[in-house]
């Protein structure tokens, strides 16, 4: 027994001896073995990575699964083979393993593009196949189902890793879908709103199917559609069931609005249009359209809601609430010499009636210049715009006249306060009237000189219509009445009127021989209300007709001059409250405008002159321009938060106003735009609400970068695909006329 055990024992360290000896080369094996699984891994990422590129063999149709399956298949040995590495040894080869992973990843995205690819081709073949059976109903169909579908497919198109390769996918299949469904919106839109009008009609909801008709004849008004004559007569059906009634109200002043028909009528009157709270039409003009009427009315009160009623249908405006007590400035007309300065005090408050010290334009009119702001010397020129900062909520500005040589008189200094240095304005108030006289030493007064603009008899002074100043001293001087009888000054400032003539010599320094040479008869002064606003060259109507309005002497004729003809091509009366009013056409075909000249006849019985240049009692022409206030018709610049994701959330679309009519852009601070998807989801977005921005960018182009909507409704509740501008408020020009949504290019690539 006991040789036994120690044979044994000799047998069991004999092989200790060898498997310990055996040991090193097992290990070594093992760690070649790892490389060069970690190093096929690594040949076949690069395999798939060549199969997945364009630079390589990929063609946009084949699917590398044999690739992809035999890179995956590695990667996985690869990852076993590493469990029972050392921790050195798994760092080193997974950081190998990267990039295989990440080829995997991406072959994953080019095969799902592909089939995404097969998808858009098939529901462009379908879509296609509708339209060759000329059946609208199947279109529509096709093209909802088509639009949703596309919406998810064409997210996995966008995953693919390459530029040239997501590109190359992309436009074997998006371009044709896109156009088809770009060339089928209008037809499908309409036939939808028709569809919906007659439903509206059935249910009774008279206005909301105004709206749709009113809708779809816009679009087959601007555009070719395919099923035209077909969704024409859709249309027609709906509108002749529909009876006659408004489909809405905008404002276009204090004393005007447009009221939208929905169907065409041969004439309107001021009386069938009635409004609440006491506002009167007082006339009423049928556009060119039928369907769009003019109405003049009593001024309307700030901040409040009217409601129009016509034929038993109803629509609503609501008129600006009144800005004063945020920004406030004495608005009252001063007087000066060209040598003087005057102090302007603005005050800015928020709406919680603290100071508010946001920025402030300040722009100084041509002929004007400021000298001191807030007590420093800081110099704003001529005709030019400077932002300032307000200190505790205000500003003060010393004005003067530019030149000491050269009057200045009748323009306004004006203050726009901004949400930012960089922001929109909020509110913009204006100073009175401005008005810097020459002081004369010496001057002949002629009947050409010495017509009387303005007469201050408390401080013994004069102005002529040339913007010099004469005063009238007490004593030394000598005053004549027109029948050449002396006078005392206080005489002549109790005759002395504007409009009134004095002549003789002049002398500031010593004696004064003047006449009252013409003594006019006080009346009510002539004006027209109308003028240009602050750097325009032409006052804008939107439609086809201006209403002039002004005051006069009660029972003279007022005419109204196109200045190419001969004879008055309106006139009307004065009324016995000293107002007159009286619309004329305007032709928006002349882009150039229209030059309109206003006359008050001389005398009640007088019959108007033809009219020449520089006819006496005429108006310097005022040149009108007819046109809709719009975009260029040009896709909006977009500028996109990061890749398109079909989310507007932050991205900016920038819009260019068309430059025939020579308008600029004003954006209020509480403008707001509706847009409209293809299933007709509507939503809404409102400038500063859930970082919302709508913004004038120069004065012709204006900019919506987007937030969340305020509203969202209609369709499936979310905006994709193209979206059509379906309103616009608070984006005008400088005479107030609202942007048209009409040729303003859908935005699209968010």
């Amino acid at each position: 027994m006991k040789k036994k055990a120690i044979k044994i024992a000799a047998s069991t360290a004999v092989a200790a001896s060898a498997f310990v000896a055996a040991a090193p080369v097992n290990k070594a094996d093992a760690a070649v073995n790892l490389d060069q699984i970690v190093q096929d891994a690594q040949n076949a990422g690069t395999v798939l990575k060549w199969a997945i590129s364009v630079e390589g063999s990929a063609d946009y149709v084949t699917r590398p699964y044999a690739q992809y399956n035999a890179a995956k298949k590695a990667i996985d040995a690869a990852d076993k083979a590493l469990k029972g590495a050392s921790a050195s040894d798994k760092l080193k080869y997974e950081a190998r393993l990267t990039d295989p992973k990440i080829q995997v990843k991406r072959a994953q995205a080019y095969i799902d593009a592909i089939t995404s690819s097969e998808k858009i081709k098939e529901l462009t073949a379908n879509l296609n196949a509708a339209v060759k059976s000329d059946d609208i109903e199947k279109v529509e169909t096709a093209y909802h189902k088509a639009t949703a579908e596309y919406r998810k497919q064409s997210a996995l198109l966008d995953r693919v890793y390459g530029q040239s390769t997501r590109d190359g996918i992309r436009n074997a299949v998006k371009p044709a879908l896109e156009k088809l469904v770009a060339e089928l919106k209008n037809d499908v839109t309409v036939n939808m709103l028709a569809k919906g009008a007659a439903a509206d009609v059935k249910a009774g909801k008279t206005a909301e199917a105004g709206k749709k008709i009113a809708e779809a004849q816009a679009i087959l008004d601007a555009n070719v559609l395919k099923w035209e004559t077909s969704l024409q007569k859709s249309v027609d059906d709906v509108l002749t069931s529909l009876p006659l009634g408004v489909t809405s109200v905008s404002r276009v002043n204090d004393t005007s609005v447009v009221v939208s028909l929905n169907k065409p009528v041969v004439a309107v009157a001021a009386s069938e249009f009635t409004f609440d709270n006491g506002l009167v039409a007082t006339s009423a003009v049928l556009g060119a359209d039928k369907k769009t009427v003019t109405l003049t009315t009593t001024k309307q009160a700030a901040g409040k809601t009217y409601t129009v009623t016509y034929k038993g249908t109803t629509a609503q405006f609501v008129t600006p609430v009144d800005p004063a007590g945020n920004v406030s400035i004495d608005q009252a007309e001063v007087h000066a010499e060209t040598t003087q300065g005057i102090a302007l005090v603005a005050t800015f408050k928020t709406k919680q009636g603290t100071a508010n010290n946001n920025p402030v334009d300040v722009t100084v009119p041509a002929g004007y210049k400021v000298t001191s702001v807030n007590g420093a010397t800081k110099a704003i020129a001529s005709g030019t715009t400077e932002q300032v900062s307000p200190v505790d909520g205000q500003i003060v500005v010393v004005v003067t006249a530019d030149d000491v040589d050269t009057p200045a008189t009748g323009k306004k200094v004006k203050f726009e306060q901004l949400t930012g240095a960089t922001g929109t304005v909020v509110e913009t108030k204006e100073s009175g009237k401005l008005n810097f006289y020459k002081l004369d030493d010496v001057e002949d007064l002629t009947a050409t000189t010495g017509k009387v603009e303005y007469v201050d008899a408390a401080n013994n002074y004069f102005v002529a219509n040339t913007g010099h100043k004469y005063l009238l001293k007490s004593s030394g001087n000598i005053y004549q009445d027109t029948n050449n009888t002396v006078i005392t000054l206080d005489a002549l400032k109790a005759k002395l009127s504007k409009g009134d003539v004095v002549t003789g010599q002049y002398a500031k320094d010593s004696s004064s021989v003047l006449k009252l040479a013409l003594d006019l008869v006080a009346t009510a002064e002539f004006e027209l209300d109308q003028e240009l606003e602050e750097n325009t060259t032409a006052f804008r109507v939107a439609g086809n007709t201006i209403t002039f309005s002004g005051s006069g002497e009660a029972g003279k004729t007022i005419s109204i001059y196109d200045v190419t003809k001969l004879r008055p091509v309106a006139q009307t009366k004065v009324n016995s409250n000293n107002k007159w009013e009286v619309t004329v056409p305007v032709d928006p075909t002349i882009v150039a405008g229209v030059d309109f000249s206003v006359r008050q006849a001389a005398s009640v019985n007088e019959i108007a002159p033809d009219y020449a240049a520089g006819l006496a009692g005429a108006t310097t022409p005022l040149k009108v321009i007819a046109g809709t206030f719009k975009t260029n018709g040009v896709a909006p610049v977009a500028a996109l938060s990061g890749a398109a994701d079909a989310s507007l959330n932050g991205d900016k679309f920038t819009y260019t106003i068309d430059p025939a009519l020579g308008d600029k852009v004003v954006v209020d601070g509480t403008s707001s735009i509706t847009l409209t998807d293809g299933d007709l989801t509507k939503a809404t977005f409102t400038n500063g609400v859930n970082n919302t921005k709508i913004e004038k960018v120069t004065d012709t182009t204006f900019s919506i970068t987007f937030g969340g909507p305020v509203s969202i409704g209609g369709g499936d509740g979310k905006l994709t695909g193209s979206l059509t501008v379906s309103d616009v408020v608070g984006v005008k020009n400088e005479y107030n006329l609202k942007l048209s949504t009409s040729g303003m290019v859908n935005i699209f690539g968010y």
